[in-house]
């Protein structure tokens, strides 16, 4: 079984990565790099990827590593930013207090996506179970996906 979750894992990694490939600076769109550069003018160590059909420009702002996303025209549709677990609203740490009772908090970040606001999304883990879980501001959950181990 060990066998078979490790291939399964292969498998799904290599099939991901053919969604994703790094871009030279120099072959990503004139109007990617000025929205970037006017939205994130503080980015440092920038690198660019294409995304299944965007751009994900990942860089450190602050020293905080964050990434965002734009369509091909420059348009800005999201950004994730990695932050600590004591950053988190009062409510979401409320509600994993409450509904998650004993479970490790890690892999903390906050997206602010075009037109919806912001996601809390976090791993939790509590002995052998594990979440992949999104929590709106208010601490409700949007979404939480059961981790294989």
């Amino acid at each position: 079984m060990k066998k078979i979750v490790v291939l399964f894992s292969v498998c799904l990694l290599v099939g991901l990565m053919g969604y994703t490939q790094k871009v030279p600076p120099d072959e990503v769109p004139i109007p990617v790099k000025q929205a970037f550069e006017t939205k994130f003018s503080a980015a440092v160590d920038v690198h660019y990827e294409f995304d299944n059909k965007d751009y994900k420009i990942i860089f450190h702002d602050k020293e905080i590593r964050r990434s965002a996303n734009f369509d091909p025209s420059g348009k800005w549709l999201k950004t994730v930013t990695e932050i600590k677990e004591s950053d988190l609203p009062g409510e979401v740490s409320a509600s994993i207090a409450r509904d998650f009772a004993g479970f490790k908090v890690s892999a903390v970040t906050k997206t602010e996506v075009r037109d919806k606001g912001f996601i809390y999304e976090m791993d939790l883990k509590k002995d052998k179970e594990w979440y992949d879980v999104q929590f709106s501001p208010k601490g409700d959950v949007l979404k939480k996906t059961d981790v294989i181990m």
